[in-house]
């Protein structure tokens, strides 16, 4: 299967092996972070200590990315 064949392939999954897609990447990409990658996640939380408010919800986050995944 190509690579082509196998991203056509991800719209038609359900949602639940979609994220089983994405755990299993995520496994094989195991990896630790580069201090670049820590460096932007500091930043993001000393953000957010800065502005609590300034984020949005577990929910809204979910509902935003189940309808991101929703097949068109």
């Amino acid at each position: 299967m190509s690579l082509t064949e196998i991203l056509a392939a991800i719209p038609k999954l359900s949602f639940a092996e979609r994220q089983e897609l994405v755990r299993r990447a995520i496994e094989i990409e195991d990896h630790d972070l580069t201090a670049e990658e820590k460096a932007i996640l500091d930043q993001r939380l000393e953000d957010f200590r800065q502005n609590p408010n300034s984020g949005i919800t577990a929910q809204q986050l979910r509902g935003e990315v189940s309808r991101r995944l929703k097949p068109r």
